[in-house]
């Protein structure tokens, strides 16, 4: 059942998916954006208590015959945008730190791997509102009215991992974008999406006062169902200034717990612990 929602709501996004921004009249449109907003996260919220509950039979038979399991599997993706004259907003080389500092903290502190399976340059220039897009509840307005339909569009091309969008063991896209308004180098709608936005100076090493590998693995958490944490020393604070006041990257063990059950989460393989090397 969660499968088939998650397949209605998925499929109710590709016939809305359009390049060109809604063109419905009065309330029309946002009222549309409100309920696919509405049906996504209702579709994430049954995927990721289904996955959980999954998650915790599976722990309880392998505490019951003595097995062990190996770690689970976040697969990633990311795109990265092209300005206005067609010029890449970084390089995939420029990204992979991040990518390698979150696939540290995630395998410490949650026992999860991460797989990449995939870094490349959308061919497609993108709208304004995809290249310098807002914010936090601007962002989560903008994607009711239809405005990040070029990121939704562009979120399974190329990945050969057979896992679409919207569904079960589907990967997390980061989007590398030129600028998010409001002082925020990145951005998350939660449970209701399968991508996050970052900003392109994050990957510039050359500028210390903006290189920061932290908000990469911080936006996954958040694409992961995890809040804020008031703990300077976690990678959920919310705040992080490079060089001199960058954030944590410790996890509780209620955050592992979140990470491990999310929809998101391909489960390791359960054996003996000889088995799983």
């Amino acid at each position: 059942m969660a499968a088939a929602v998650a397949v209605a709501i998925r499929r109710n996004d590709e016939q809305n998916a359009s390049p060109r921004r809604p063109t419905g009249s009065g309330l029309l449109g946002p009222v549309t954006g409100f309920a696919r907003a509405f049906g996504r996260t209702a579709a994430g919220m049954t995927l990721d208590l289904a996955s959980g509950a999954a998650r915790l039979g599976e722990a309880t038979v392998d505490t019951l015959v003595g097995r062990h399991r190996a770690p689970g599997v976040l697969r990633v993706q990311v795109l990265i945008l092209r300005d206005e004259s067609g010029t890449p907003l970084c390089s995939a080389d420029a990204v992979r730190p991040s990518l390698e500092n979150a696939g540290r903290i995630l395998q410490q502190h949650a026992g999860l791997r991460v797989r990449v399976v995939g870094v490349r340059t959308v061919s497609e220039i993108p709208p304004p509102e995809a290249l310098d897009p807002r914010a936090n509840r601007g962002l989560m307005i903008d994607d009711m009215l239809g405005h990040t339909a070029f990121y939704r569009r562009h979120l399974g091309a190329e990945v050969n991992d057979g896992v679409d969008p919207g569904l079960v063991a589907a990967p997390i896209t980061v989007v590398v974008v030129r600028n998010i308004a409001g002082n925020t180098t990145g951005c998350s709608l939660g449970i209701s999406a399968d991508w996050v936005i970052t900003q392109s100076t994050l990957y510039d090493a050359a500028n210390p006062h903006s290189y920061d590998e932290t908000v990469l693995a911080h936006e996954l958490g958040h694409a992961l169902n995890l809040p804020h944490h008031s703990d300077h020393a976690n990678l959920m604070f919310p705040v992080s200034s490079p060089p001199q006041n960058v954030r944590g990257m410790a996890l509780t063990r209620w955050q592992r717990a979140v990470l491990q059950t999310n929809r998101h989460v391909v489960p390791g393989r359960s054996g003996d612990p000889v088995d799983l090397g």
